[in-house]
């Protein structure tokens, strides 16, 4: 049945004060509550309901008994890590033994080494944030012309550089900076004297990375060999690359390097572009040529080149000016050709 309009009683509207005792909200959500009208659950009467975020604090309230419990083993085992240490190494060092002190190097001789291994990760994962940090300034003084920015990138760009084979390209950058003035002829300069040969030498990398990729996955007797070697071979390539562009990641870094190479390919759609362009190579005429095994090699080779092409777009200091950034196409036409 409907209710009448008329019929419905309503208040005027009055002013109310904060600090009334008598309008305190004591329902436990604090302040974000949201009123809502239901006819048929309310009857017309305002209902106060929690917002997302005072639940979310409700919900965190208590005792974190996970968290204690997670102390209380951890605790556990290092005090029993050192109740072992302590027996294995004092009773033997009590009686001046050997075997104690034999015992008290290698521990220190571990200590040392995992120290070693923390700060390997930590300064490769600072060079590969170095790369893109001086990709991201070189693309800021293109687009807005920054004279200043562009003799920083410089001096970082030939510090990244640090290499024998680069001493001569770094000479005639130096040599040749006095002419130019312009941020974006200055890092053409930079590229030709600096960059070229390594590209050339990262598309070498990726070539022979997909070339063993083809020929491995076109002789494997096992899906599994399969799948182990490509995940194999593409950390191999991307620990190169990051190395030929001066970075030289540990092992956490090379996992975060693969983790920006996928997140760069799911951004630009590059792996649905990948499959598009092996379909359109490989075409009707020279599938009935290539066996089964073989065509699944060439795709995986594919796939290892744009990986690779991915990772020179974040581990190259520079972005491409002038010089011809490296196509999915150039690649697949080299394996169709050679495998036809």
């Amino acid at each position: 049945m409907t209710r009448n309009p008329a019929d419905i009683k309503t208040r005027p509207p009055s002013a109310l004060d904060p600090d009334d005792i008598a309008i305190a909200d004591d329902d436990g959500f604090g302040e974000e509550t949201d009123l809502v009208s239901d006819p048929e659950f309310s009857k017309g009467e305002e209902v106060a309901i929690p917002s997302e975020q005072a639940l979310n604090r409700r919900a965190e309230r208590g005792i974190r008994w996970a968290k204690y419990l997670l102390i209380s083993l951890t605790g556990l085992v290092g005090l029993f890590a050192g109740l072992w240490i302590e027996a294995t190494i004092a009773s033997p060092l009590a009686r001046n033994d050997i075997i104690g002190w034999t015992a008290l190097a290698l521990i220190a001789l571990g200590l040392l080494s995992l120290f070693m291994l923390i700060l390997k990760e930590v300064f490769g994962l600072f060079r590969l944030r170095r790369l893109h940090l001086l990709r991201q300034s070189a693309e800021h003084c293109l687009l807005e012309n920054d004279e200043k920015q562009v003799g920083q990138v410089l001096r970082q760009l030939m510090n990244v550089m640090d290499r024998q084979e680069m001493r001569r390209g770094k000479q005639n950058l130096r040599l040749h900076l006095r002419d130019i003035h312009a941020p974006r002829e200055q890092l053409i300069l930079a590229e030709r004297e600096l960059l070229l040969a390594l590209d050339k030498q990262a598309r070498q990398i990726i070539t022979h990375s997909a070339r063993r990729i083809s020929v491995v996955t076109a002789v494997s007797p096992a899906a599994v060999f399969d799948v182990l070697f490509v995940a194999f071979e593409n950390l191999r390539m991307l620990r190169r690359l990051a190395v030929n562009y001066g970075g030289r990641p540990g092992t956490v870094g090379l996992f975060r390097l693969a983790r920006m190479v996928l997140a760069h390919l799911a951004f630009t759609g590059g792996l649905a572009f990948t499959s598009d362009i092996v379909q359109q190579f490989i075409s009707t005429k020279l599938t009935a040529k290539l066996s089964a095994r073989l065509g699944e090699g060439i795709f995986n080779a594919a796939m290892t080149t744009r990986i690779g092409i991915a990772a020179i777009d974040i581990c190259r200091p520079l972005p491409f000016i002038e010089a011809k950034k490296p196509k999915l196409r150039e690649f697949i036409s080299a394996f169709t050709r050679s495998s036809s």
